[in-house]
């Protein structure tokens, strides 16, 4: 995938501020319960991680860690240490495997999930693991599902200005 030539840190710190809104706003007043709502901004962190790393990911991925703690309900900085881990894995992953599509791209959304599910409610003391289990089936069935548009978006957008002629050399 070639280097981010629209976006910038700025424009994905504005979109986690936009999808969390979406997340804490819309999805309650659906009448979604809490357990099958969906971390639209780990579809912007995978997208990242899928990128060549350099400043201005690196930057993004901050960006969007810190935008999502400022609606979280579990205080401190573990949730952004959380997103920049899985950040960090999707960073490796990207170079032993080919992280470019979206099918691997959603999964790894989808593990994200669930290891930020058990690890928040294991340090939250959750009192009961099978409970825990069945509320991070939620939400990875679906942070899988809004994954797909989300990243088909992005990286149809990011196809759209990279510059055709690569090499340099005009004809």
């Amino acid at each position: 995938m070639q280097t981010l030539t629209l976006f910038s840190p700025l424009f994905f710190t504005f979109a986690a501020f936009i999808l969390t809104a979406v997340e804490s706003s819309f999805f309650p007043n659906l009448g979604v319960p809490p357990a099958f709502t969906p971390d639209l901004n780990l579809a912007l962190i995978i997208f990242l991680s899928s990128c060549p790393l350099g400043l201005r990911t690196l930057l993004g991925a901050i960006g969007i860690t810190l935008a999502t703690n400022l609606f979280s309900s579990f205080p401190g900085m573990l949730q952004p240490l959380l997103y920049l881990s899985i950040f960090l894995v999707g960073c490796l992953l990207n170079r032993t495997i080919f992280m470019n599509h979206l099918v691997p791209q959603a999964v790894l959304a989808g593990s994200g999930k669930l290891f930020m599910t058990l690890f928040l409610g294991l340090t939250a003391g959750a009192p009961i693991f099978s409970n825990l289990l069945l509320k991070a089936l939620g939400g990875i069935i679906t942070t899988t599902l809004f994954t797909f548009p989300i990243l088909f978006f992005l990286n149809t957008l990011q196809e759209c200005f990279v510059p055709t002629n690569s090499s340099g050399i005009s004809g």
